[in-house]
């Protein structure tokens, strides 16, 4: 029986060790695990705040989406206004080239009467015929165009306005 009683006390003695040593573990198995849990809420608090950084960066992407499509609107914009003044110079220069030629034409034309020094048209050996409709002369509207076209092109020498006013034909 001594044996028995020996052997239960040593059994004993092994238990209450197992027991302090599992204790032990278990006490450090908690600690590890609170550890683990701020460890999950610090990771918790960090991925709120990745969070609220990646929102912060599509919210801005988004916004610079919307300013790039106002800049690529306005520069098709510019481009079809470019285009357009294009086409307006082309019809201008169409249209002063028009002119020039009309001009060249009509100087051709003017330049059939002789004028004498004074301005005044020659007088030939034919008699003119007097057109009815009154005795003094009106404003002539060839003389009104020459004016006209002579202050358009100053710089066109065909046209020389330096001959004072010409009388009515």
């Amino acid at each position: 029986m001594r044996e028995l009683a020996q052997r239960s006390a040593k059994a004993a003695k092994e238990i209450k060790a197992l027991i302090t040593t599992s204790n032990g573990q278990v006490q450090e198995g908690v600690q590890l695990v609170g550890d683990t849990g701020k460890a999950l809420e610090t990771i918790v608090a960090e991925v709120q705040v990745i969070n609220r950084h990646v929102s912060a960066i599509v919210e801005s992407a988004q916004e610079q989406s919307v300013g790039l499509q106002q800049i690529n609107t306005a520069v098709n914009q510019m481009d079809q206004d470019t285009q357009k003044n294009a086409a307006m110079v082309e019809e201008s220069t169409a249209a002063s080239h028009s002119l020039a030629n009309e001009v060249a034409s009509l100087n051709q034309l003017l330049a059939q009467f002789k004028l004498s020094q004074d301005g005044y048209p020659k007088h030939s050996s034919t008699p003119v015929r007097a057109v009815s409709g009154g005795n003094s002369p009106g404003a002539s509207p060839v003389r009104a165009l020459g004016r006209k076209i002579a202050s358009a092109f100053s710089g066109n020498a065909a046209l020389d306005t330096s001959m004072g006013h010409w009388e009515e034909f």
